[in-house]
């Protein structure tokens, strides 16, 4: 019983960063200027589905902290990935070295997809 309550705690608690992907879209849309999109999905991921003029950095590449320390500080990010573990951990990286506004897109493409949002949201991203 002990372990099934662990699972439960580690798998349903929410991060004061995450945010629903409705939620999410809609920050993004309202604040063009300020709001940058990444995913951190592997090109192979992202040849498969993807939203228009989102940012890659891949959670796998070797230079994957140092291409996220180089982001403008000053800037909202929203990450996302497949289900949200990984794009969970690089916005707890990004937050502990100094990231004010990061948000991890709670459930990922999966969820983006399940919520039918469109693959659309902005064009031409500029870091």
């Amino acid at each position: 019983m002990y372990i099934i309550k662990i699972f439960f705690l580690i798998y349903f608690i929410q991060s004061p960063y995450d945010i629903i992907p409705t939620d999410a879209i809609k920050k993004i849309t309202n604040n063009d200027n300020n709001s940058i999109l990444i995913d951190v999905r592997t090109k192979e991921e992202l040849d498969e589905i993807k939203i228009e003029g989102v940012i890659n950095i891949d959670f796998y590449s070797n230079v994957f902290e140092n291409d996220l320390l180089n982001l403008d500080r000053n800037k909202a990010y929203y990450l996302i990935c497949r289900s949200g573990r990984r794009s969970g951990l690089a916005t707890s990286f990004m937050r502990d070295n100094g990231f004010k506004e990061v948000y991890n897109i709670k459930g990922g493409m999966v969820e983006w997809q399940n919520s039918n949002l469109s693959l659309k949201i902005k064009k031409g991203h500029k870091l």
